[in-house]
């Protein structure tokens, strides 16, 4: 693994987790413990998360843009016995039940490699998406889902083998970043860790480091395509990008294809499958199937149903049900909210899809309302729950809306309290320190009343209709 000004071989990575989790048992981690990892990616998070494993322990990693309440939400949901911090993330785990450390402080113990056979269905890593309660959950995976997991994005990129070059650019508390940084371990290859995306220092990255592979989502793609120069970049050892997580417009994806002269591969799925379960090969890119976001990978099974479960005929739409050893144990702590998405063996995916006579999936609206902004998901109840506190909001309602850069972004409906003059940009300020800038509405309508069902239920298909009117695509999936 490299970063700037820092490389570690196998052989150093080896015994620099055996001494931290030996470490990390002096400070009384036990086997299940949880242990939350707040930080920008490095290579001394990966070192913390491969540590915590060999304790037996669980890692939780925590999304760093988080505001500090939020942070404590998850920390604390998650019953972390220790959260490690960076140096600049020390302040939002601030009122934790957890003990705070930074890594500098994680004491380094000599002595045996502590980890022994451990139970296939035990959970290594606890990742958090949010749910239609706004509520953050933890997504178990288990070394079984792991291992399920990983060759098969091997066989859909075979340019990840002992000794290539991976890029590990998106962030590590998202299933995208460390799923993918899994792999790459799990194939021998060395891996390239970019701490944050900064598109210029991507670009010298990718091209300096010779990166052979690497996963990134179309928002961060459009962002190098746009850079001054980028045309006579040497990509020549670069061999196939894969991408998902958000929306990717055929003109975005023609373009990166021409300048990155490197195959491309879309890949689907969800935190709760432990990342990707279908891939779009490159071959496959064209006509309709632009449009698909490919066949089921190696051990998964779809299905898509109707309200009863009931298998609907090929080409029309349903809900997408994935079965198969990527699907997690549970969410933690959460036995109804598991049972609502895991029944009968199959994960409900809330993904409205069709399936066509030769397998491909075509994801075509949400069930759920979730929205994907830049491949960060983003449910509209936690955004709603947050402008309902301001008190010039009588009611509101929030949407994803079409973006060129994001693939969406949130937008507020707001109706004021009869009296009041709040602005958007009082909305959105009233926001900023208490929603990542991910959720923050970035545009606000202002309307008289918002459209409900008898039983008070926000009408959310009718409010975005106007908004996607013309989009072919109207969700790309939600984020591995």
């Amino acid at each position: 693994m490299s970063e700037p000004g820092h490389s570690i071989t196998w052989g150093q990575l080896d015994a620099s987790t055996t001494v931290l989790a030996n470490g990390l048992r002096s400070l009384g981690v036990r086997p299940g413990d949880r242990v939350a990892i707040l930080d920008k990616n490095s290579v001394a998070y990966l070192e913390l998360m491969a540590a915590v494993a060999k304790c037996g322990a669980v890692s939780a990693p925590v999304n760093w843009r988080l505001a500090p309440r939020e942070v404590r939400t998850v920390v604390d949901d998650s019953q972390a016995v220790l959260c490690v911090c960076g140096d600049d993330f020390v302040e939002s785990a601030g009122g934790v039940r957890a003990r705070v450390m930074r890594f500098a402080e994680l004491p380094r113990l000599d002595g045996d490699d502590p980890y022994a056979d451990t139970d296939p269905d035990a959970v290594v890593w606890q990742l958090y998406t949010s749910g239609t309660t706004g509520i953050p959950k933890g997504a178990m995976l288990t070394h079984r889902n792991l291992y399920a997991g990983w060759p098969s994005i091997l066989l859909e990129c075979p340019e990840m083998r002992e000794a290539s070059r991976a890029l590990v650019a998106m962030p590590l508390y998202h299933i995208g970043g460390c799923g993918w940084a899994g792999a790459a371990l799990y194939a021998g290859a060395t891996l390239v860790v970019v701490r944050e995306i900064v598109p210029q220092q991507l670009l010298r990255t990718i091209v300096d480091e010779q990166v052979e592979c690497g996963f990134l989502v179309p928002a961060v793609l459009l962002f190098l395509s746009q850079l001054p120069g980028i045309e006579n970049a040497d990509f020549s050892h670069l061999r196939r990008i894969l991408y998902g997580a958000s929306p990717i417009t055929p003109e975005l994806l023609t373009r990166c294809i021409e300048l990155f002269k490197s195959e491309f591969t879309q890949v689907y799925g969800l935190t709760e499958t432990t990342g990707a379960i279908s891939a779009l090969q490159h071959a496959d890119h064209h006509g309709e199937r632009l449009l698909s976001c490919g066949r089921p990978m190696l051990g998964t099974r779809v299905r898509v149903v109707d309200a009863e479960d009931n298998d609907v005929p090929t080409g029309e739409v349903g809900e997408l049900l994935i079965g198969g050893e990527q699907v997690m144990l549970g969410y933690h702590n959460r036995p109804g909210d598991t049972a609502a998405v895991i029944r009968h063996g199959w994960f409900h995916s809330g993904d409205a899809a069709a399936l066509d006579a030769d397998g491909f999936i075509y994801i075509r609206d949400r069930i759920k309302d979730m929205i994907v902004s830049g491949g960060e998901n983003v449910y509209p109840i936690e955004v709603e729950s947050v402008i309902a506190e301001h008190p010039d909001v009588a009611d509101v309602a929030v949407i994803g809306v079409p973006d060129h850069r994001w693939g969406e972004t949130v937008k507020a409906i707001v109706v004021l309290r009869p009296g009041t003059t709040a602005t958007e940009q009082d909305i959105v300020e009233f926001c900023r320190p208490r929603l990542a800038g991910f959720k923050r509405p970035t545009s606000v309508d202002f309307v008289d009343a918002i459209p409900r069902n008898p039983t008070g239920k926000i009408l959310k298909r009718e409010l975005r209709e106007p908004y996607w009117q013309g989009q072919q695509r109207r969700v790309a999936g939600s984020g591995v």
